[in-house]
Parts: C-alpha cells; structure tokens; sequence
C-alpha cells in the first residue's frame, strides 16, 4: 500500500543562514526516519546547495527574495499540491499560501517578534507579512510553535483553531569533525556566546557584567563567535566593540566574527560555560548546543529560554549587569552547583530527541 504523502517546503533555505534554517534541517534529518509517509522536499536539496545568491545579503536581494517566496507560495505550492495531492503541507517559515489547499496546512510559528519588536523591521513590509501570514491560516490549517511560550503568545494573539508546541531535536554532534583550534584561546578559561550580534542578544549587558567578574578573576576571557547582524538598524557589532574599548577589555573580549564547523566545535570542547544573555528568544538552539558540549549555561530570564533550558540552566535578571557578574562567579566558587547545571543539561537534552521531534509532527498531521 502506497505511503500517504506530505511536502515539506524548505524554500526559506535559499535565504535562511540561523535559527529557521537549524529548524529546517532537523525536520530534514527527522523525517528521513518515518515509515509512515512519503516526504516530499521542494525545492530539492540540490537546487537548495547549487543556489547561494540570496545568501548575499542587500536591500535588492531581499527585495527579491520576497518576490520570489510570493510566487513560490501562492503559484508553486498550490501547483505542487494539485500535482501531488498530499496529506499536508509542511511550512517551517510563518508563511503559508493565501489560498484554502485540497490538504491541511501545518505552519511553524518560532516566536512572535513581529508583533512584540516591530520597531525591528519596515513598516511596510512588516504590514504586508504580518497579512500574509494571518490569512495563510486559511483553510484546514494548523500551528505548530517552537516553545510553549510561543504558543500562548501567538494564542492570545491569532486566537487559532489549532496550535500545538512540538519541540524540535537538538543538532547532533559531529563526531568526525576535526577541532580547530582558535590560537589566542589555547590554555585560557573562556565564557562562550554564539550567535548574530544583534542588539536583541543583549550582549552589552553580558560585557558590562563580565567586566565586573574580572575584577575578582582577572584570568577569565569572554569569546563572543558569530557575524554583525544582517541589518544595519539590528546589527550591534560597532556599539559592543565601542564599550570593549571604554572598559578597556580589548584583551578579555574577543570576537572571532564567523567560525566553521571544526571551530565551533574547538569553542564549544573547550569553554568553561556558555553565556546566554538573549531578551527576544522564542527558542534557544545553542542552550542545546552547549548541553550537548557538557557546558553549564547561564541565560537571561527570557521565558522562552528558561523553558527549553528547565533545571539546566542558570538564570540572572536580564538587564543587571551586576546580576550577571554574580551568576559567573558561582559557577567559579562551586564545583557543585556547575556538575549538577552539566548533569541536568545532559538529561534535558533527551528531551529533544529526532524520534520525539518526528513522532509529535507526524501525530499533529494524523
């Protein structure tokens, strides 16, 4: 008896470079393990790796890109579905055709930044997506929400006939994968953060707060690894590297800007904790990371995070500096408190496994 059919559109992987995209993958990886139905991905994951040019990121090729995703969704897809007649159709991105489909619609809402932070983008834009996606909710359609946070937010927002949070499965290890070693770190204790150097990771508060630890621990370094935001009105790189220099932290804070792999791996196997001062989360990817490296985690009071670190996780108030310093320095004072934040991480991480991940997906589409 032939397999029920189910689309999985992952065409926001031609743009995606975070979050979304780690999303997209796991669905990837946790769906190649069913027995129940047949996935169809499009566009296909050779077209996906052949096509890097809105990757490259300018007004122009967003503004593209959007054209693009609106043929795509309201053309594509509905073509797609008359030619294959799935059970549903999978959208990891918000965005959803306008149109009521001959199947149901599964749509994954990640956080609810476009109504709680609009000042973060256009106006215009923000109206049109904003419409876009409230009407994509036409028809037999469901929301899947990356936290529960997430969804009693977009709950109280869209009020929706069905919403569901299934967790998405932590990246695994990549065993194989040769460590590179970042020299200026060889033999040093470090604090870690990954991630955009968006002003919403308040990290101007996780330097301000490292700057008093150091008074007390002076042979501590804070590594901040990723790229300048995607945005010029987002991106916070310029404001941090100014407050490094006025607190004079040129040799304690470093920022590496992009790491590959095989250095992501060196950083994570080689930090003494993970710092996660985020204000604007709907999920938290590199809590699991870190629980993954064996790292105590210490993260902000966002809900969302808390949520997805649970008993792994080390709170301090978000905009305290003072607070953060704290939270650094009982990891250095008690060996016990950092074994069992390490202990507990291990045991969250089970909690998001790829056969969770697919089992809570495909029993939403049952």
């Amino acid at each position: 008896m032939a397999k029920e059919k189910v689309i999985l559109d992952i065409q926001y992987l031609l743009m995606a470079n975070t979050g979304i995209r780690t999303y997209i993958q796991e669905l990837l990886a946790a769906t190649r393990q069913s027995n129940k139905y047949e996935y169809l991905i499009y566009p296909s994951l050779n077209c996906i790796s052949k096509n890097d040019f809105f990757k490259q990121h300018s007004k122009w090729r967003h503004l593209l890109f959007h054209l693009y995703t609106l043929i795509w969704k309201q053309i594509i897809i509905p073509i797609l579905v008359f030619k294959h007649q799935p059970k549903t159709v999978i959208f990891p991105d918000f965005h959803a055709p306008l149109w009521k489909l001959s199947c149901s619609k599964i749509i994954v809402f990640h956080d609810a930044f476009f109504w709680e932070t609009p000042q973060n983008y256009n106006k215009w834009w923000l109206k049109y997506f904003k419409w876009n996606v409230l009407h994509g909710l036409h028809g037999d359609s469901r929301i899947v929400t990356a936290s529960r946070t997430t969804e009693k937010k977009i709950t109280s927002l869209l009020k929706p006939r069905l919403i569901q949070t299934i967790y998405q499965s932590a990246p695994q290890l990549n065993v194989a994968a040769v460590a590179e070693p970042y020299e200026k770190l060889v033999h040093q204790s470090y604090f870690l953060h990954v991630g955009v150097l968006e002003k919403r990771k308040n990290l101007a508060v996780l330097i301000k707060g490292f700057a008093l630890f150091l008074k007390e621990f002076p042979d501590y370094k804070l590594v901040l690894v990723g790229q300048k935001g995607p945005a010029k009105d987002l991106d916070d790189y310029q404001t941090l590297k100014i407050l490094v220099r006025q607190l004079n932290l040129n040799e304690h804070v470093l920022f590496t800007g992009y790491a590959s792999a095989n250095q992501l791996k060196w950083f994570y196997e080689n930090a003494w904790a993970y710092a996660f001062p985020s204000v604007h989360e709907g999920f938290g990817i590199p809590i699991l990371e870190a629980f993954s490296y064996g790292l105590p985690v210490i993260l902000s009071e966002n809900e969302a995070t808390n949520e997805i670190a649970g008993t792994g996780g080390l709170s301090a108030q978000s905009l305290d500096p003072h607070a953060w310093s704290k939270a650094m320095k009982k990891l250095i004072n008690s060996s016990n408190l950092r074994n069992e934040l390490i202990k507990n991480g291990k045991l969250r991480l089970k909690e998001f496994s790829k056969k969770n991940f697919l089992e809570g997906i495909e029993n939403y589409i049952a």
